[in-house]
């Protein structure tokens, strides 16, 4: 793409505080130039939705005593961190389409598209924008006008599947699918952007939106399991998942699934073992393949060009270990499937936590989680955890422990410490861990009362949570 979105705060950053009142935010912008204010606003937007909403009115309001083009974007984002309650500057947005400034421009678009149906208003002026010279409005303009639903430009979407720019045609291929029923018609069009890297991702998106029509095409998407950027292949996984009901009907598609978990390729194991489990129960059939691969020790790199520049976020670890993608995958199955056959894979799972690798250690605890009950010969693997140095582990094993629902008392008690933990997380969990253990729990419910008390809010609403229980 042409522009670049510039992240909150990575130039000439302007400290903005959580406590300002209206009138203080309103008189700390007065006193700051148009550079300042935009990197303020955009600042401001970053707080989330409930900080921002309390002072949109201020923020739009500059939109009447500016012409900045960066100011203008900036309340753009801010109009999109408002999320719905921004319906009502609607107006002060599409009058933003018309804007000189082709970034300008685009960001209207974008916000326009985030307010949804409530701007079908705009349609006119954003169907007039998918002829723009540039691209990025030209995206923007597909971006709005599949967020508004705007049902009767389907054919002027249609014909953006043609244009010059890759991620035009992979906006335009997004919004048909965002149109519903009238978009579907165009799922042949949109899978052979599958071809092209640049609009790749969100076709596979559209395609997950098209139900049956979408669903022809399952051994296309397969294929992209295999792709050489890792986010596509972790998006081609969970669309797998998303289309699950179309995949069990194509013993094509899920042969090649199965195919690609024993690839040479680590990648591609991980891709397609994360696929499965996506299908929930409907991989729960193939439990004994995702088993094979809980000993499977292929890693990718955590960190690459993007990851270090700061343009893309670290990878989960489900998607860059085999083993920890296929606890994952066993967690997703066994939360829906409650047949028989877990002991063995109950077994297998023991053994990552025994593991080294912490991030092993935590897929195997969520896989626990999942398993309940039918973990319950290795709760003590379990409790161990409640020692470690990682507090996210600690969490999690306490998580893991109230699901399975062990009674015995020295456990309770080494669980219930857990609630003089030094982490928030650690404390919330361990207190929703013992109101899971009903009876066995409540004998230390004094101790969970104390929480209501505790600095930290989310402490005390899993207090208030495991209390209510």
């Amino acid at each position: 793409m042409a522009l670049a979105v510039r992240q909150p705060g990575t130039e000439h950053s302007q400290e903005v505080y959580q406590g300002f009142s209206r009138d203080g935010l309103s008189h700390e912008l007065a006193c700051r130039t148009d550079e300042q204010k935009a990197v303020a606003i955009t600042e401001l937007a970053a707080k989330g939705e409930d900080f921002i909403v309390y002072h949109l009115d201020n923020i739009v309001a500059e939109l009447r005593r500016s012409s900045n083009p960066e100011l203008k974007q900036a309340v753009c984002k801010a109009i999109i961190a408002a999320g719905p309650a921004a319906v009502t500057f609607y107006q002060d947005m599409a009058d933003l389409v018309n804007d000189i400034n082709a970034e300008v421009r685009y960001w209207a678009c974008l916000t326009l598209a985030s307010l949804g149906p409530a701007a079908v208003g705009s349609k006119s002026k954003v169907r007039s924008l998918l002829d723009d010279s540039s691209e990025a409005v030209r995206f923007g303009a597909c971006s709005a006008l599949g967020g508004m639903k705007a049902e009767d430009c389907v054919e002027d979407l249609k014909a953006k599947l043609t244009d010059n720019s890759p991620e035009v045609q992979g906006a335009a291929c997004l919004a048909l699918g965002k149109l519903g029923v009238v978009g579907t018609p165009c799922a042949a069009l949109v899978a052979q952007k599958l071809a092209e890297p640049r609009s790749r991702a969100n076709a596979l998106k559209a395609l997950s939106l098209m139900g049956l029509e979408g669903g022809k095409h399952c051994e296309a998407i397969c294929e992209c399991l295999t792709d050489e950027d890792a986010e596509t292949r972790a998006l081609a996984a969970s669309v797998v998942g998303k289309m699950s009901d179309y995949f069990k009907e194509s013993p094509g598609a899920v042969s090649r699934i199965l195919d690609l978990t024993r690839d040479q390729d680590g990648k591609h194991r991980t891709a397609a073992v994360l696929a499965l489990g996506y299908m929930g129960k409907d991989a729960a059939s193939h439990k004994d393949v995702i088993q094979d691969l809980l000993m499977d020790d292929f890693e990718e790199e955590a960190d690459n060009a993007l990851t270090v520049g700061g343009c893309r976020p670290r990878m989960p670890a489900a998607c860059r270990k085999t083993k920890c993608a296929a606890a994952a995958a066993l967690a997703r199955i066994a939360a829906k499937d409650r047949g028989f056959g877990w002991e063995a894979i109950a077994e297998q799972v023991a053994r990552l936590i025994d593991s080294d690798d912490w991030e092993a250690r935590l897929c195997a605890l969520d896989c626990f989680a999942a398993l309940g009950p039918r973990a319950k010969d290795y709760v003590q693997k379990v409790v161990a955890q409640f020692t470690d140095e990682k507090y996210v582990i600690r969490a999690k094993a306490a998580r893991a422990f109230g699901s399975i629902g062990e009674s015995e008392s020295i456990s309770l008690n080494k669980l219930a410490d857990l609630l003089q933990d030094n982490c928030p997380a650690v404390k919330s969990e361990a207190a929703l861990a013992l109101a899971e253990l009903g009876a066995d729990g409540a004998e230390h419910c004094d101790k969970v009362f104390d929480l209501l008390m505790d600095y930290n809010e989310g402490v005390r609403a899993g207090a208030i949570t495991a209390l209510s229980r």
